[in-house]
């Protein structure tokens, strides 16, 4: 499931920061333990102004699809439309989630405001296909992108643009 091809009017990008664990002893040294390599709880807000009903849906549309909070999803391209390289690449070991509902505003003339706020979910990146086409079933892979015809067996937990998948 990729987010809708929208040009968002403002992003709000916050890097996040690898994962840790501070201890401080008792004579007040201070200890850090870094417990991974990849950034988590990178966050980007998305402001959509003045756009249509047709994309309001869309971004509506979208949140139900995923079923709010819970399942991930890719961004579009669009998102990141004015960057030349993205701070978080489109198919990288990093997917997306709602970290709550969109906040819907009535504007005027048939105009709405949407924001929403995403968070990352780290994934293995091996756990990756890109462009299987008619990939082999083993080794089993959690995530395919752009599937082809690839064997539906052992079953996948997320296989976005499926085309003839079974």
């Amino acid at each position: 499931m990729t987010f809708p091809a929208l040009v968002p009017s403002a992003r709000t990008y916050i890097p996040g920061d690898v994962p840790q664990a501070r201890q401080v002893a008792l004579s007040g040294v201070d200890s850090a333990y870094r417990l991974g390599n990849r950034r988590v709880q990178q966050q980007l807000t998305l402001a959509f102004n003045n756009i249509s009903e047709a994309n309001l849906l869309a971004i509506r549309s979208h949140y139900i699809s995923v079923n709010g909070t819970y399942d991930i999803f890719y961004l579009s391209p669009e998102v990141w439309s004015g960057y030349a390289t993205p701070p978080v690449p489109l198919l990288s070991d990093y997917a997306w989630r709602y970290a709550g509902p969109p906040a819907i505003t009535d504007g005027s003339c048939d105009l709405w405001s949407v924001e929403v706020e995403l968070t990352t979910y780290a994934i293995n990146f091996s756990d990756l296909i890109f462009d299987a086409g008619g990939a082999a079933a083993t080794p089993a892979r959690t995530y395919i992108l752009d599937a082809g015809a690839a064997s539906a067996t052992p079953a996948r937990d997320y296989i976005i643009n499926s085309g003839a998948a079974t």
